[in-house]
């Protein structure tokens, strides 16, 4: 028999030359977060997700998810950490003053956004974080952090992680966002809205081959015309989308509020009838890539 301390270190060991790279969902609900007893499976949070790898992660989106991602970080003893924000509407920013990891002094948070022409990274939370939308300033924040708008084109490095950016349709402006570790390729797309008949061949071409497509179903084809200009997309259009890229996994993503389980539950069957590797995300879910 083995020595259960050598067992231990040689997986150890074993883990870290692997790599995993990891995808966990912390909120998965787009513009409102909810709870019930109809939000029990898929969740309530809005937009957060961490791509983490040998204990780097970094962070996509700041909605209600960020709550429970920052006392994860902080129990696993992690110290600074990369935020990289879509845009700046309120269910993307929400989770930002209730960011623990903010207010420990040892901490180094980066938050990184891309130009759309709006407000540069710190002004959207100097924006948000004011009376009278709330009662407190980010000048309560006691650990370092530094805030970073990237040009719309720029190609970030940072921690391992290579992120590429792409201008997708949304009020406001948007962007997803493209994060490659080693050979493992996530694509974060949210808040985006198609036209009908006409598949957006850029965003075809940043999807290519990702190992997770994660992407803005808010409604479906049917509930579709009655929403044009709401900045928001489908999942059957997503299942297109992703089956066009070649990508191995596509994650139904950003759930409205209205949603239930037994409808999200309904959406996923139908969309996996479509492509294998589709399925509707849920909050606290991991996906390894």
């Amino acid at each position: 028999m083995r020595d259960p301390m050598i067992n231990a270190v040689t997986d150890a060991m074993t883990d870290e030359m692997t790599d995993h790279v990891e995808v966990k969902f912390w909120g998965t609900r787009g513009s409102l977060a909810v709870n019930g007893p109809a939000h029990k499976v898929f969740g309530g949070n809005t937009s957060c997700i961490e791509m983490r790898s040998s204990g780097q992660s970094i962070i996509f989106d700041a909605g209600s998810g960020l709550l429970a991602c920052g006392e994860a970080l902080l129990a696993r003893g992690v110290t600074e950490i990369d935020i990289f924000l879509t845009h700046f509407h309120a269910d993307h920013l929400c989770g930002l003053p209730f960011f623990q990891p903010f207010f420990e002094p040892a901490f180094s948070v980066r938050l990184h956004s891309f130009d759309t022409g709006v407000a540069t990274t710190e002004a959207a939370v100097d924006a948000y974080m004011r009376p009278p939308l709330f009662p407190v300033t980010r000048n309560i924040f006691t650990a370092k952090v530094e805030y970073f708008t990237h040009k719309s084109d720029a190609k970030v490095d940072i921690g391992g992680y290579h992120i590429d950016a792409c201008p997708i349709p949304h009020p406001g402006g948007a962007h997803a966002l493209r994060a490659t570790r080693d050979t493992r390729i996530c694509v974060y797309a949210t808040d985006t809205e198609h036209q009908p008949g006409a598949p957006n061949a850029a965003l075809i071409d940043f999807m290519s081959q990702a190992d997770l497509a994660i992407y803005d179903c808010t409604f479906s084809d049917e509930e579709f015309d009655a929403r044009l200009g709401w900045g928001h997309s489908t999942w059957q259009e997503g299942v297109r989308l992703a089956r066009a890229a070649s990508v191995k996994q596509f994650a139904i993503f950003h759930h409205d509020p209205k949603r239930t389980d037994s409808a999200l539950h309904d959406i996923e069957n139908k969309a996996r009838q479509m492509f294998d590797g589709a399925f509707a995300a849920r909050d606290f879910q991991t996906v390894e890539l």
